[in-house]
């Protein structure tokens, strides 16, 4: 007499054949693995499509977004100038005012320079409003941050992106960044503490950082109803079979 499986296990094994998925970013052979280091005195470049806000103490019809105005300054709320793509901002009074790949610094002594034409010991501050980063997978709250330090770690961005969430791969992290036509990508395991301040890279903003799910995720939640649609019909044909035995 051919003996069956029971229904619950077929079931089971079903689901576990069914239940591999593939992560997003998925490495192949041919990717090409960069250390993303930066100089310690590293210091962000303003970049094309940047929103500024320009603050001239005490001249609020030279500001745009000042900080030191009763209006807000945010991206979403306040005023902002936004870096073209010739790489200037229009300045009231001062016009087109170049200001791509320099250092906020930079920018701002640049622009005191042309102040002081009209103004005696100008007080200049320049804030970028959309220095963002994007963190995708397995953490509680995905999505972009925005970056309100000068330099921000690895650590610092997944802490504000809520902690992993159960199903993370921990050991097998990426941080990609895009520069000119070149994606660079390191892989990071945060289980282990060896050589934890080289592993706890400083993000930039622009770049990617992707937490992918373990294996066994899709296993870990298909399980559950699996088992509890087996032993709904384990129930079923032991129902069956008690009522036409009656």
């Amino acid at each position: 007499m051919q003996k069956h499986l029971p229904l619950g296990l077929l079931l089971l094994l079903l689901s576990l054949l069914t239940g591999c998925t593939q992560n997003l970013f998925q490495s192949s052979s041919h990717t090409e693995y960069k250390r993303l280091t930066l100089d310690p005195d590293y210091q962000y470049q303003i970049r094309k499509d940047d929103k500024l806000s320009v603050s001239v103490w005490d001249h609020e019809e030279l500001s745009v977004g000042s900080i030191y105005s009763i209006y807000n300054s945010n991206e979403i709320y306040g005023k902002w100038l936004l870096v073209d793509v010739n790489g200037k901002i229009a300045l009231p009074k001062v016009g087109a005012f170049p200001v791509e790949g320099l250092t906020i610094q930079d920018a701002e002594n640049n622009l005191k320079q042309v102040l002081s034409q009209w103004i005696v010991n100008p007080q200049v501050n320049i804030k970028v409003l959309n220095k963002e980063i994007t963190v995708l997978g397995e953490v509680n709250t995905p999505g972009t941050q925005l970056l309100e330090k000068e330099r921000n770690t690895l650590v610092e961005v997944l802490g504000r992106a809520g902690d992993f969430s159960i199903h993370a791969d921990k050991e097998h992290l990426r941080v990609l960044r895009a520069s000119g036509t070149e994606t660079h990508e390191i892989e990071v395991d945060l289980t282990r503490i060896e050589n934890f301040d080289l592993k706890n890279v400083v993000v930039l903003p622009g770049d990617v950082i992707y937490v992918p799910a373990r294996t066994g995720k899709q296993f870990d939640k298909k399980s559950g109803s699996t088992l509890a649609i087996a032993s709904s019909m384990t129930a079923i044909i032991v129902f069956t079979r008690l009522l036409f035995s009656l």
